[in-house]
């Protein structure tokens, strides 16, 4: 296979783009926040330090449960970083308490992704274990290097004469953004891909020219792919099953079988005493039981036949773009639809483009039998998949990605002839470009924004900020020593509907150093006062959204974080919605609050009005001047005072700070009782109205001292707490009721049993 001096650019100037790329991907991720890294990089320090290899001897070991992998990528990073004193600078492993980790799209995606604590300064820091984890994630991109080029000639070999084809298929898998993360990060995976893609390599050689040299080579190749991984494994049934359908069968069953046995033989060589050591150490020549024993992600049983749907939507997600340490950090939902599409669409070309060349006659044996074992390989991966979902909680695509070298050989031969027809190229090219510009997006949108959150002057404050200046003051030190300053927030919408989310914006000023890892809380209440609300929302985090712990914050700045706290509906509505806002320290058991120096604490900042089904032009029973209308009203009469339900509705916007009054009148127009007090106990003040809302509520007359039988009036008004003067009232036919007080009718108290 020669290869011209365009393809060998081509080639080192994608090499360097993808290594670019898988850099710009390390840096944004702060250590141990890809899946398992820190698992893997602890097998590799107990290489460095100990010089032997991690057992697992029961399920409360100490020992990281990524112990039970195959360890060619742990062998090679102890190697390459066994020069480095890994004692110098340790990788804590604080974790965040406030870690989110069920998956979701910008904004959420960019709070608390973090699964363990760090010092935003860290990125600078390249000593000791801190560049030893660099150098491992540095071998992992190499690997994916050499994937993307093993399938470059995988493609060569299997559409001999398609250089354009062969080119296409390594661009495609070197800007697919989830395999860009996946070679970034400190994992067994990116190498078990480029095994696979070995053995694949080595496999279609011995098809396409068998000899005693290249059966050698597809021994070694698949001993190296199980090294990598042990779900490599089922490539070795695959190359049997291979072999005996080769099409080459004419060759003497005697040369065939000694060559089948020699690639055997290469496989026992290489891996074969790593298989003994875990039947000595397990029974297990895979140690799986001994890694599903310190795992917690067991399932206590299968899952249901509706419960594969969701694995497969999250898998095909997790398959294409996802980061961090539980690949909650996902894109737009139509990213995914994209995405979607691109696969059907494949799907169905596969199959057009087989009937298509084989009604022409332009499908050869060799080259259809060379794709069925492509294709047979893929749905292994997806078999095992399959297999290990039934026991693990783990619906993850890039357990998948063993078969993506034996996936894009699929996807540009669908997509990329023979016969070449330009709809169909242009299908592969646009999907390309989509790709490379999500890749480079996954660094500046998805991965960038979620764990680095940007320090601000106070010039930078946003202007249309609702100023508070909440001082709290810290637990430790001199008593009233002040430590951190909300200086205001921004919460919008400011109507919302049930199970609406709020977007809260809140800036924080640190005045002084802190020696703890305080927590601030946003909990958003119904009515005015927390104290006697219902609680629909909250967000715990440490300053900005996880990324800045208080003790690495420096003074005199300022952190902006933005939130979307979904509500649970409330109990009673309309009702306005106040914010709680505190600080306290999440390490005590008693969760401490910081005292607070000035401020309230909390402070109304939306509502959720009533959706109600009463006709616009419904008639009324009275009118109060400015915008109150009374539709209805209902009694209901109980020993201990009486309950009436009332429903206003406003036709304008009343002033703020309008109380209710109900005066309870004997027949000789004596006050007898009454209930006085804002709309709805003051959960929804009038100053919260816009024309238009209903407002239903119920008050209650308290009769404390027992009142004689007989007939007795109800009335009802509104008047200014503030100045004491009523409004103005008119009954159903206009005229202005008396006193300003509205007569809703008679009721009977009945005697005292």
């Amino acid at each position: 296979m020669k290869i011209r001096r365009e393809e060998l650019i081509f080639l080192f100037v994608l090499s360097i783009c993808f290594l670019g790329l898988s850099f710009a991907y390390q840096l944004a991720t702060p250590l141990g926040e890809a899946p398992d890294e820190l698992s893997h990089f602890r097998v590799i320090t107990y290489l460095v330090r100990r010089r032997s290899w991690p057992v697992i001897q029961g399920p409360d070991t100490n020992v990281p449960h990524e112990s039970t992998q195959f360890p060619l990528y742990y062998v090679l990073s102890a190697i390459a970083t066994g020069w480095i004193p890994l004692d110098d600078q340790i990788v804590h492993e604080e974790p965040n308490p406030h870690h989110i980790g069920a998956p979701a799209p910008p904004p959420e995606a960019w709070a608390n992704r973090n699964f363990i604590v760090h010092d935003p300064q860290e990125i600078r820091n390249w000593r000791g274990e801190f560049l030893a984890f660099r150098i491992a994630r540095l071998i992992s991109s190499l690997a994916g290097v050499m994937a993307i080029l093993l399938v470059y000639r995988l493609i060569r070999r299997v559409l001999p004469g398609r250089r354009g084809t062969a080119m296409m298929a390594a661009a495609m898998m070197a800007f697919h953004p989830r395999w860009i993360a996946l070679a970034s990060s400190v994992s067994n995976d990116a190498l078990a891909v480029a095994g696979s893609a070995l053995a694949l390599n080595a496999m279609v050689d011995y098809a396409l020219r068998p000899s005693w040299r290249q059966a050698g080579w597809v021994g070694l190749a698949l001993g190296v792919a199980l090294l990598a991984k042990a779900s490599n494994i089922g490539l070795i049934p695959l190359w049997i099953l291979g072999w005996m359908v080769s099409a080459h069968a004419q060759r003497p069953w005697r040369v065939r079988g000694a060559e089948l046995a020699l690639s055997l033989l290469g496989v026992i060589l290489l891996s074969g005493g790593w298989l003994g050591r875990n039947f000595f150490l397990y029974r297990d020549p895979f140690a799986f039981r001994a890694h599903m024993a310190v795992i917690h992600w067991v399932r206590p049983e299968p899952p249901a036949w509706s419960d594969w749907i969701a694995i497969f939507l999250r898998a095909r997600e997790t398959a294409f773009l996802s980061f961090g340490a539980t690949e909650g950090i996902i894109a737009e939902r139509w990213i995914y639809g994209i995405w979607d599409l691109f696969l059907l669409l494949t799907g169905a070309q596969v199959f057009r483009q087989g009937w298509r060349l084989r009604a022409r006659g332009q499908l050869n044996r060799l080259q259809g039998f060379l794709l069925l074992i492509h294709v047979l390989w893929l749905g292994v991966a997806i078999l095992e998949f399959v297999a290990w979902n039934v026991r693990v909680e783990a619906p993850l695509g890039r357990l998948l990605f063993i078969a993506l070298p034996a996936f894009w050989l699929i996807v540009v031969w669908a997509w990329e002839g023979p016969p070449p027809v330009a709809w169909e190229k242009s299908v592969g090219r646009a999907w390309l470009i989509y790709t490379t510009l999500l890749s480079v997006l996954g660094f500046s949108r998805y991965l960038w924004p979620a764990f680095h959150q940007p320090l601000r002057a106070m010039n930078e404050v946003p202007a249309d900020l609702q100023r508070l200046d909440w001082v709290f003051e810290d637990l430790e030190g001199p008593p009233g020593e002040p430590l951190v300053r909300l200086i205001g927030i921004q919460a919008t919408p400011r109507r919302l509907m049930p199970g609406q989310a709020v977007r809260l914006t809140a800036c924080w000023e640190l005045l002084r150093p802190a020696h703890r890892n305080y927590s601030f809380t946003y909990q958003i209440w119904s009515g005015p006062d927390p104290t006697r609300g219902e609680r629909l929302g909250q967000v715990d985090s440490y300053p900005g959204m996880g990324s800045w712990p208080m003790r690495s914050w420096p003074p005199g700045s300022v952190i902006c974080e933005t939130y979307r706290i979904p509500l649970s509906p409330p109990g009673d509505m309309p009702t306005i919605l106040s914010l709680l806002v505190g600080v306290y320290d999440r390490s005590h058991p008693d969760l401490p609050q910081l005292p607070r120096r000035s401020g309230d604490g909390w402070i109304p900042f939306a509502k959720i009005p009533l959706r109600s089904a009463w006709p616009e032009d419904s008639s009324w029973e009275a009118r109060f001047e400015p915008g109150i209308l009374l539709l209805a009203h209902r009694f209901q009469v109980f020993d201990q005072g009486i309950l009436v339900s009332l429903t206003w509705k406003a036709t304008a916007s009343p002033p703020p700070g309008l109380h209710v009054f109900l005066h309870l009148l004997d027949s000789e127009g004596r006050w007898v009782a009454g209930g006085d007090g804002p709309p709805r106990g003051g959960a929804y003040p009038t100053g919260w109205w816009e024309a238009g809302e209903i407002i239903e509520e119920q008050r209650w007359i308290d009769l404390k001292q027992p009142i004689p039988p007989g007939t007795y009036r109800v009335h009802v008004g509104w008047y200014d707490l503030g100045t004491g003067e009523r409004l103005p009232a008119f009954d159903a036919t206009g005229k202005p009721a008396p006193g300003f007080s509205v007569p809703l009718g008679e009721l009977q108290i009945p005697p005292a049993p």
